[in-house]
């Protein structure tokens, strides 16, 4: 990688603070995600490598609790940390460490990371978000092998006003764990590979007053990949939940309806590269729910997704995303959404991101417990929308300068009836981020 003059250097800065400027999701926070794509080589510690990472941040949200009347805006200030840890890969194997090797017969990954926030308004306390997961497979590459994955996440920024009195000093904590085991089985020549599963997701929330909305749900995973040209397969997914509500006490005072529910979906399609440049996804389906209490629902659900690089340093990507999702409204909400992103990178030192994408949601009846409609409505009907710009700049292979600007915003003619703590924003809110920070990882 090649690193700093002063003209990249500056044109790194004024990217970053001219992203500073523009938003964020309200999902936005610290690191990417992925942070196996921006970590450095590690410490290797025996067979396995460790990425230890640390950032420092400071940001802004201009209507925290994502209301269209009396917004309240506050600085954020955040501190982040993480421990990753893998197995070597044979690709430094390959690349002469200790030669090319056979593939590992177990390949683990794991990582702990913490987020401290302190917001700049009494409002809200400090608190700390997590994660934590764990990627263990044995025999990957034979004819059967086994994964068994954990994912947990905390957040802890605030979703909602819960318009009570406890509002002062309520945590806005909402963790979800996934556990997941599965079997895999290919043909010896890795033209066919199955899958089946069995994924256990627990959701719960900090604060009392959200304790009906703790679910679980019992997940059966299936899949079929036929591998007809090097790049290119067919897939298809099957899936059957069943999500039942922890809290019968808590359901009971929920200002929504709630309903234990069982749901089904399949899609087929295509995945691979069309040509060296362009790759394609494109699936379609059907998906059902079928709940206790309420409406239940069925459909077509689709994918499409395009990606062309035309030159090594620059990647865009463009979709269509059809999908029914469960929902603390009305069971459950259709969505349809267009969203493009683009990445570009300038003399391998400086890394700039654009990502956007509208959203045409519609919830099932939305209902309270008592069976009288929730809102103004009988479906809550929303157009979101989100437009965001992202620049790092790397003065070292473990030194970065990074920052993110996003803009946020839902329309739509449904209001509220009543004045419970709900899980979901008000309407009609527009929201404006900006962040900028410094990381170190290796």
């Amino acid at each position: 990688m090649r690193y700093c003059s002063k003209l990249e250097f500056a044109l790194a800065l004024v990217a970053v603070l001219s992203a500073a400027w523009s938003p964020v999701t309200a999902s936005a926070q610290g690191f990417s995600a992925d942070r196996a794509s921006k970590e450095g080589p590690g410490f290797q510690v025996g067979r396995l490598v460790l990425h230890p990472g640390l950032s420092l941040e400071g940001g802004y949200d201009s209507n925290v609790f994502l209301e269209n009347t009396n917004e309240e805006d506050s600085f954020i200030l955040l501190v982040e940390g993480y421990l990753d840890v893998a197995t070597k890969g044979t690709e430094r194997q390959s690349q002469g460490e200790m030669g090319r090797g056979e593939p590992q017969k177990i390949q683990f990954r794991g990582g702990i990371g913490g987020r401290y926030y302190h917001y700049f308004i009494e409002r809200i306390p400090d608190n700390v978000g997590a994660d934590a997961n764990v990627d263990f497979s044995y025999n990957p590459s034979k004819v059967f092998s086994l994964q068994v994955l954990d994912i947990f996440r905390r957040t802890v920024r605030p979703f909602s006003d819960p318009n009570t009195q406890q509002g002062t000093t309520i945590s806005y904590g909402r963790n979800h764990n996934q556990a997941t085991i599965a079997f895999v089985g290919r043909s010896k020549s890795q033209v066919l590979e199955g899958r089946v599963g069995y994924t256990n997701a627990l959701e719960f929330f900090d604060a009392d007053i959200y304790g009906y909305g703790n679910n679980m749900t019992h997940r059966v995973p299936a899949s079929l990949n036929w591998l007809f040209f090097p790049t290119s397969a067919l897939t298809y997914t099957f899936e059957y939940a069943h999500q039942t509500y922890q809290n019968p006490d808590e359901i009971l005072s929920s200002p929504t309806l709630l309903s234990k529910n069982n749901r089904v979906s399949n899609m087929v399609g295509y995945n691979g590269a069309i040509t060296e440049r362009f790759s394609l996804t494109t699936m379609i389906g059907y998906a059902a729910g079928f709940y206790a209490i309420g409406e239940d629902y069925d459909g077509v659900i689709a994918r499409v997704d395009t990606r062309w690089r035309p030159r090594p340093t620059i990647a865009l990507v463009a979709g269509y995303l059809r999908d029914i999702r469960p929902s603390f409204i009305g069971n459950f909400t259709t969505v349809n959404r267009l969203h493009t992103n683009a990445q570009f990178t300038l003399r391998g030192a400086l890394q700039l991101g654009i990502t956007g994408w509208v959203s045409f949601d519609k919830s099932g009846l939305a209902l309270s417990p008592d069976g009288t409609l929730l809102g103004n409505q009988p479906h809550r009907e929303d157009i979101r929308v989100y437009a965001g710009i992202f620049g790092e700049y790397r003065f070292k292979a473990w030194l970065a300068l990074f920052g993110e600007l996003g803009y946020l915003a839902d329309f739509t003619n449904f209001q509220y009836a009543g004045t419970g703590a709900l899980l979901d924003p008000a309407s009609n809110y527009q929201k404006f981020e900006a962040w900028l920070g410094l990381r170190v990882f290796y």
